[in-house]
């Protein structure tokens, strides 16, 4: 009896040994079928509620919008606070040409002005090239008028048994190629220095008034100037001088309104028994305001 009952506990105790064991066995893979639910239950309250947790399904939503920013014709990605967006700066084709004009009052200096010459007027153009906002350079027109003093056309007038006054000017015209160079004291203002070189044609003209009909209007006898005796020459010559500028349209225009004194030589020649007329070596200050782009 008692035997019997022992084989019957021993029978018990396996059947519950084998029955841990399978318990055991079972845990892992109940909690990764839980894992698993629960993963899928999170998915799915997402896709309904649209609120993105995983950080796998962010990290797709970004590879995503960046692909669609780089196709063709896609706004630009807006830049993130702090940093700074790049954007190209347009320029024309002409924004670095620059065309000048301007007119002024010129007075002989020098050897010039001992009887040869009086205050006159210039004109002056030109165009060129700004190589940057402060340096350029100019290829310039410029006219010079001066009158011939009173005193020596009288001595003249003497000297050649005239019986009627003459009259006279001097007319000095030039190409030259002149670098300038700009030094901005603010924003709007400035000055600048130019000089250079090139070619200079000097023209003397003698005039005698003449009767003859004026036709404005209606035509009438009256008297006019005709020359009647002049000299010529064609040198090189050189120039110096300095200026001002202000931008009345503001600091990103182009525009400069400039008035500016040069110091101007020519190397003409001296007076002699083919050219009676001529004064030397001329020397010129042109004092010219104008407009320049």
């Amino acid at each position: 009896m008692v035997e019997h009952c022992l084989r019957w506990r021993l029978f018990l105790c396996r059947i519950a040994l084998a029955a841990s064991v399978a318990a055991l066995a079972a845990t892992p893979l109940a909690a990764r079928a839980q894992t698993d639910s629960d993963n899928s239950d999170s998915a799915h309250a997402a896709s309904v509620s649209g609120d993105y947790s995983s950080s796998l399904d962010w990290k797709n939503y970004l590879k995503m919008d960046d692909s669609l920013s780089a196709l063709p014709g896609s706004p630009a990605p807006r830049p993130q606070y702090g940093q700074r967006s790049n954007y190209p700066t347009y320029q024309s084709r002409w924004s670095r040409v620059a065309i000048e004009a301007g007119a002024g009052f010129t007075a002989p200096v020098g050897n010039t002005a001992h009887g040869w010459e009086t205050y006159g007027y210039n004109i002056k153009a030109g165009a060129g090239w700004n190589f940057t906002k402060r340096l350029g350079i100019l290829l310039e027109y410029q006219w010079n008028r001066d009158k011939i003093p009173g005193s020596t056309l009288t001595a003249l007038a003497i000297a050649n048994d005239l019986t009627t006054p003459l009259g006279g000017n001097v007319n000095t015209w030039s190409f030259t190629l002149d670098p300038i160079f700009y030094l901005p004291v603010n924003h709007r203002t400035g000055a600048y220095f130019t000089g250079g070189g090139g070619f200079y044609r000097k023209v003397t003209n003698f005039t005698q008034p003449a009767l003859t009909y004026i036709c404005y209007y209606y035509c009438y006898p009256g008297y006019v100037p005709v020359t009647v005796a002049h000299s010529s020459s064609n040198q090189g010559g050189l120039n110096i001088g300095a200026g001002f500028y202000w931008k009345p349209l503001g600091e990103d225009s182009n525009m400069k309104l400039f008035a500016e004194a040069r110091y101007t030589w020519v190397d003409s020649p001296t007076a002699s028994p083919s050219n009676p007329y001529g004064s030397g070596t001329s020397s010129l200050i042109p004092v010219t305001f104008g407009v320049r782009f």
